[in-house]
């Protein structure tokens, strides 16, 4: 299974940035409940949430925005 930060249209016209699972087709079957939050480990420190800030920017301008309505947040399948 892979992932990426996708923005996600909320059905009351919202935004916001969450992790989005594929299945071995490519299809996003499911999300993160929540917006992603951003932390690092102590021994990761501030380095840690550049780089995940950064690898969820370039995902974030690299790929469409996904309407909730689309994709669920318990994991069952929808068609994109």
């Amino acid at each position: 299974m892979t992932w990426n930060y996708r923005i996600i249209r909320r059905k009351d016209g919202s935004f916001g940035l969450h992790e989005v699972y594929y299945d071995e087709a490519g299809t996003p079957h499911s999300m993160t409940v929540d917006p992603v939050g951003f932390a690092a480990d102590a021994d990761e420190g501030e380095q840690g949430i550049i780089a995940s800030l950064e690898i969820a920017l370039r995902d974030a301008r690299s790929r469409p925005v996904l309407d909730e309505r689309n994709i669920q947040a318990d994991g069952e399948s929808v068609a994109e």
